[in-house]
């Protein structure tokens, strides 16, 4: 099995080892480079949680803050991993996407006790801030990381593509699909997208990829790395599967 991994690192080889204990090579080709701002001024005074919608939250946070005993809401299970490994004690896990996130953080905190610091992307999926301002809570946003699109497709992502052989490509984001797809135009390999299934985080993901010519567009059942991985595993129903022509 051909399997191209679109994200960015530090991620893309979270999920190539995902891969590998599957028995499959992954072909790593980041499609967005991940940069990390230089420094996270904000005042903790009155926070009372932090929150993240994603790894890269965590890993800007990592070198730039000492904090590491205030509660912590992650999107997800990978990322609450990323936020044990570099020392957060109190660590909740959402397991689902950033509605998921904002409804646990109305359930286990108050409005009183304090604000909640949403630690983000420029590019960032869901508005968590503002859910949160509905219920009644004071959110805030602090900046840790941006995006951006990368030039090219690796030689080798290339070269598997116009083989003509049967091609999985995994997409995590909207904005990687929607890059991964301009650089596949861009270099005319689109005349070759019949034979590559995307497999994407989420529905949402795979929205940009949609009428573009794909075989097949196959969202995980939630929106979880090991949910992405498993739908690898499972034998397609092409009539089940969202429209890819």
């Amino acid at each position: 099995m051909t399997v191209i991994v679109t994200r960015g690192w530090p991620g893309a080889e979270q999920t190539a080892t995902g891969l590998r204990a599957m028995g499959i090579d992954p072909i790593i080709c980041p499609v967005l480079d991940v940069n990390f701002r230089a420094t996270i001024d904000v005042d903790l005074s009155d926070v009372q949680a932090l929150a993240f919608t994603s790894a890269n939250g965590i890993r800007a946070w990592g070198p730039r803050r000492p904090e590491r005993d205030i509660p912590v809401y992650c999107v997800g299970n990978s990322t609450a991993r990323v936020a044990r490994d570099i020392g957060f004690t109190k660590v909740h896990s959402a397991n689902g996407d950033v509605r998921k996130l904002g409804e646990l953080l109305k359930r286990k905190l108050k409005p009183q006790k304090g604000f909640v610091l949403h630690v983000r992307g420029i590019h960032a999926a869901g508005n968590l801030s503002a859910d949160l301002r509905e219920a009644g809570f004071t959110a805030r946003e602090a900046i840790g990381y941006g995006t951006v699109p990368v030039d090219a497709l690796s030689e080798e992502a290339i070269a598997a593509i116009i083989s003509g052989s049967p091609v999985q490509v995994l997409v995590h984001s909207g904005r990687g699909a929607k890059t991964f797809l301009d650089l596949v135009r861009r270099f005319g390999l689109h005349h070759w997208l019949g034979t590559v299934t995307a497999y994407g985080m989420s529905k949402n993901a795979l929205k940009p990829l949609e009428n573009a010519g794909f075989a097949a567009l196959v969202p995980a059942p939630s929106p979880t790395e090991e949910d992405l991985l498993e739908t690898l595993r499972q034998p397609m129903d092409l009539a089940s599967l969202s429209n890819a022509s």
